[in-house]
């Protein structure tokens, strides 16, 4: 988990701290320092880290918090991180290293770069407080596009369901090719089949987690307004760092950087190391 001591950093931390705990792991709190001298650890009794742990082990007494203050750019700062973490957890917005979400910033170099799946929370300023709760009864959304990195994306989210007991809603969306236009096979035909291919990527996922409810929602036409539109009331949405057709990759004015910039609910990238 990477801070900056913006409010947003923080509601960030609130997640990341939800996720250890539904995943029975530990958290580590890392800030890094931007300033002339060499990269390595600072001793910090009393920084940024210090402070965010401090007020997670008074909401979450039973979790185990470590911190680690870094001299370094943020983002190389947690990618090294990311090399023995099962996940990375940044806020969207926030000061220095972790400003907004435009094409260079952390959250975008994590996603591309970081050895494992990356959870951005946007707007996490609105978890800041104490008395702010974490959503708990939203569906989660996955874009299973077909490719290796939407199959692991689709081990994440279902994995994320289950432990957290909502339903899962996986999307595919599908384009009529130029070379069929006009031929026999409709756009019905494509349609059914892109929804049988789904249903068989997902039937295995169901067989490992049964109690997990499923909703397969195939779509013709553009991925990024239908991930959007399912966004709005997600608890998050699941992608694969790369893939096929709709969800390529990080680079600019790709579906999943669109998805990124816009979604209105966290997003999982499900990066492998």
């Amino acid at each position: 988990m990477g801070v900056d001591g913006s409010p947003a950093a923080f509601g960030a931390v609130r997640w990341a701290a939800d996720e250890a705990l539904l995943m029975g792991r530990p958290l580590l709190i890392v800030h890094a320092v931007e300033l002339h001298g060499p990269y390595g650890r600072i001793v910090d009794e009393h920084g940024i880290a210090v402070d965010a742990a401090t007020e997670i082990r008074h909401w979450q007494p039973g979790l185990d918090v470590t911190t680690a203050t870094w001299h370094g750019e943020p983002a190389r700062v947690l990618v090294e991180h990311s090399r023995h973490a099962s996940l990375v957890v940044v806020g969207s917005r926030g000061s220095g290293g972790f400003r907004s979400l435009l094409v260079g910033s952390v959250g975008v170099h994590l996603a591309g770069y970081a050895h494992c799946p990356v959870l951005v929370v946007h707007h996490a300023e609105r978890w800041a407080g104490p008395e702010s709760l974490l959503p708990r009864h939203r569906p989660i959304v996955v874009g299973a596009d077909g490719s290796s990195a939407g199959e692991h994306a689709l081990g994440l989210a279902f994995a994320e369901a289950a432990a957290r007991s909502v339903p899962l809603t996986a999307v595919r969306t599908w384009h009529e090719p130029e070379h069929r236009r006009g031929r026999s096979t409709t756009s019905a035909d494509i349609g059914e089949i892109t929804a049988r291919e789904l249903e068989a990527d997902l039937e295995p996922w169901r067989a490992e987690y049964p109690d997990v409810p499923v909703r397969a929602h195939v779509a013709h036409g553009p991925s990024v307004p239908v991930l959007l539109d399912e966004a709005r009331d997600a608890l998050m949405i699941v992608l694969g760092s790369r893939g096929r057709g709709g969800f390529q990759s990080l680079a600019p004015g790709s579906v999943a950087q669109q998805v990124l910039e816009h979604s209105a609910a966290p997003v999982l990238v499900a990066r492998q190391g």
